[in-house]
């Protein structure tokens, strides 16, 4: 019995039932059988980076299209609007 451990590297999916999909040739090269027990480690890549990008550009414009407050100073006195606190 091979005890070395082996890996390889590759990028999959999740399909629609839910497992991973796992190439032919990485099946091979591993010479997994049915019910081979195998360590996954998940990174995610592609569309998902890019979302997560895309929603914090999105949060982070929010400040910049604001429209202009009725309040003045409304950072310096925050806790005075919300909270009848005077601040320091």
């Amino acid at each position: 019995m091979n005890t070395k451990a082996r890996k390889e590297e590759y990028v999959g999916e999740v399909l629609s039932d839910g497992h991973l999909s796992l190439p032919e040739s990485i099946r091979q090269k591993l010479s997994l059988k049915p019910s081979s027990v195998v360590k996954v480690v998940i990174s995610l890549t592609g569309a998902e980076t890019k979302s997560k990008t895309e929603a914090w550009k999105l949060f982070r414009s929010m400040g910049r299209t604001a429209a202009q407050g009725k309040l003045k100073n409304s950072a310096e006195e925050h806790d005075r609007y919300l909270y009848a606190k005077v601040s320091k």
